[in-house]
């Protein structure tokens, strides 16, 4: 499951990934992001990941499409999960990708949000 969280008149939102994802929910949080990319050029994104359960290959494909389009609408990239391949994947990407990135652990949730609505 994939929760969108979209703080109004801010460029800050929060996803949250407990369980299984599919298809279908990714393309909704991928529209729902599209449409605050209308709004702001740049956004501050803070992702949550508690148990992540089955990702279904079409959602998987999406992503690996998806995202390199948009990453130049991310500035700000909070990542919190206790998961340490979640921590592996982040630290690998950032070598590639020039959106600000930190990494938190599920019981640093609120300093997460502290950075994400900070960070300069």
């Amino acid at each position: 499951m994939i929760e969108f969280h979209h703080t109004p008149d801010t460029n800050i939102i929060e996803i949250h990934v407990d369980g299984p994802v599919t298809r279908e929910e990714y393309d909704r949080v991928a529209a729902q992001l599209e449409r605050v990319f209308e709004q702001h050029d740049k956004v501050r994104v803070m992702q949550v990941f508690r148990n992540i359960g089955k990702i279904e290959p079409g959602a998987l494909w999406a992503d690996l499409k998806w995202t390199p389009k948009h990453l130049k609408h991310f500035s700000h990239a909070a990542i919190v999960a206790d998961q340490k391949w979640v921590d592996w994947i982040t630290r690998a990407m950032g070598l590639f990708i020039s959106v600000e990135m930190e990494l938190f652990t599920l019981d640093q949730l609120e300093e997460a949000r502290r950075w994400i609505r900070t960070a300069e």
